[in-house]
């Protein structure tokens, strides 16, 4: 870490409580699967899980978002707490139910995600507390709650912010121009873009340098690892050519909740200063410590450990 002081992080996203199920493989369209084993509750949303990652990785993490006036909101809150994450700005929502996600995991560690918004949907802007952006190094933000409000937040922000846009919907140019840091899969890139999915990496660079110049571009590619798309023009705060990091051979449990990992720790590391590229380089580690471990926050790496697995890790240029 980049002197003695703790990365500060504000998350505006969704909490929920999950419900994973193990299957022997997904189901498909209009079919029924029976889970192999008894289902097990944790927590998770977006927002949370990246809140949790964060505050692992060693930041100082403040969460602003909803739950429910039920018992599940109180659980939510009390394991964010567990884990160093503040939550004075989670508000519960009277009448609503908090948020919940089913999961079905095959043996392979793939999945399938089903989500209940509940009290998520009922974020507003009004409830993005300036005071509460203050003083901290990266804002995240996913979108797993009302677009009206990712806007705000991004809007509101003074440091940099981070956008993870999943769920995948379409963005507006005002969104983007407030937006520092994308971090896409292909499929939501493509969506970004109004273009097919790309097939290579050379072609996943052009796509992402469409959007918006000087956007920096961070595309997570599964078990390939990320390609790094830095800004060109504007007011990008990174330069240079595209580059392909792999991700290091794990045996993969649960792969649900690893791009969440790769984002909050992405956001540490780029609150702290750390560039583009090796802070990309050190988040593809811990994204793969993640998912062997089943649960979204099931193994939520510190930094010694994702550092010491991405000192192997090769960085590569993209031509183009």
């Amino acid at each position: 870490m980049s002197g003695t002081r703790r990365p500060r992080l504000a998350v505006i996203g969704s909490l929920n409580a999950d419900l994973t199920l193990l299957v022997d493989r997904l189901p498909g369209p209009g079919e029924t699967v029976l889970s192999s084993a008894a289902g097990t509750v944790g927590f998770g949303g977006k927002g949370g899980n990246q809140a949790a990652a964060a505050g692992a990785f060693g930041a100082d993490v403040t969460m602003i978002a909803r739950v429910g006036d039920d018992d599940v909101g109180e659980q939510i809150c009390a394991d964010l707490r567990s884990r160093g994450v503040d939550v004075s700005q989670v508000r519960t929502t009277p009448g609503a139910r908090s948020g919940g996600a089913t999961i079905a995991v095959d043996p392979a560690g793939e999945n399938l995600i089903l989500v209940d918004p509940g009290a998520n949907g009922a974020l507003v802007p009004g409830d993005i507390d300036p005071d509460a952006l203050e003083g901290a190094g990266a804002v995240l933000l996913q979108l797993e709650i009302p677009l009206a409000t990712v806007a705000a937040a991004a809007s509101k922000a003074s440091a940099p912010v981070v956008l993870n846009p999943a769920p995948a919907v379409p963005l507006g140019p005002d969104l983007l121009a407030d937006v520092d840091v994308l971090v896409p899969n292909r499929t939501e890139l493509a969506l970004l873009a109004g273009a097919a999915p790309p097939s290579g990496l050379a072609a996943t660079a052009a796509l992402a340098r469409k959007l918006r110049g000087g956007l920096d571009v961070v595309v997570t590619l599964g078990a390939d690892g990320v390609l790094v798309v830095p800004g060109s023009g504007g007011p990008a705060i990174h330069s240079g050519p595209a580059i392909h990091i792999g991700s290091p051979a794990v045996k993969a449990v649960d792969a649900t909740g690893a791009g969440d990992c790769f984002c909050g720790t992405l956001a540490v590391l780029l609150a702290e200063g750390v560039s583009l590229a090796d802070a990309a380089r050190i988040s593809v580690a811990a994204a793969a410590l993640s998912v062997t471990v089943a649960g979204a926050r099931g193994l939520l790496p510190g930094r010694d450990q994702a550092e010491a697995l991405a000192a192997g890790l090769a960085a590569t240029a993209v031509p183009g």
